[in-house]
């Protein structure tokens, strides 16, 4: 009778124990949860209005374009570090727009002579936006090992002039390159631009009607 007693309370404590709620087990964090994203880097706004002028565009002779006002970069002047500083801004703010980032990667690789796959890897190791590796690789003249040395340098607190400097680069090649940059990546970007609204307009006079995305207005 006892061991029947026994048996009795060790099944009804096997039962209790199987309908008790489970405690949920704590999420585990990623290898890599603790880094951030490369598209964190380029977080610079291209909506700060004191970067960028609205002028007016006449409808060229010939074209399927209206004329219109578009924002185009303000200029830079100057050969010192203010100028490269801002010239580091504008590119910083292109690359902050999803449709101008390929454009910024582009010509910062036209003007600097570092492939765009090296760019893209120097932005995930050094965690820099594309205007500062613009800079930096103008400064290394292409190599890229220098190019580590120099953001080490920066990330001490040296000044562009002092780094240019002691790389053996006239801190004005720098500002025209970085300047360079950005007049290629504004006519890039703008002729892109014309081009898809040239033929989506060129689309509508043969009659072909043109598909809003699902979900678009």
């Amino acid at each position: 009778m006892l061991k029947s007693f026994a048996a009795l309370v060790s099944i009804s404590c096997l039962v209790v124990s199987c309908a008790a709620p489970q405690k949920a087990s704590a999420p585990q964090a990623s290898a890599g949860a603790g880094a951030s994203g490369v598209s964190a880097v380029n977080t610079a706004s291209n909506d700060d209005s004191a970067a960028w002028d609205t002028v007016w565009v006449p409808p060229p002779t010939g074209s399927l374009l209206g004329g219109g006002y578009v924002r185009v970069p303000k200029k830079v002047s100057g050969t010192d570090e203010k100028a490269l500083v801002g010239n580091i801004n504008l590119l910083n703010a292109a690359a902050g727009s999803r449709d101008e980032r390929p454009f910024v990667v582009s010509a910062v690789s036209r003007v600097t002579g570092v492939t765009e796959h090296d760019l893209l890897a120097q932005q995930d190791m050094l965690r820099l936006r594309f205007g500062e590796l613009c800079a930096i690789n103008a400064i290394a003249r292409g190599n890229t090992s220098k190019a580590h040395e120099i953001a080490l340098l920066r990330a001490k607190g040296q000044s562009w002039t002092q780094v240019a400097q002691s790389n053996g680069v006239s801190l004005a090649t720098v500002v025209q390159t970085t300047r360079n940059a950005n007049d290629l990546t504004a006519n890039s970007f703008t002729n892109s631009a014309e081009r898809q609204k040239g033929a989506q307009k060129k689309l509508q006079q043969m009659g072909v009607r043109t598909l809003s995305p699902p979900g678009g207005d």
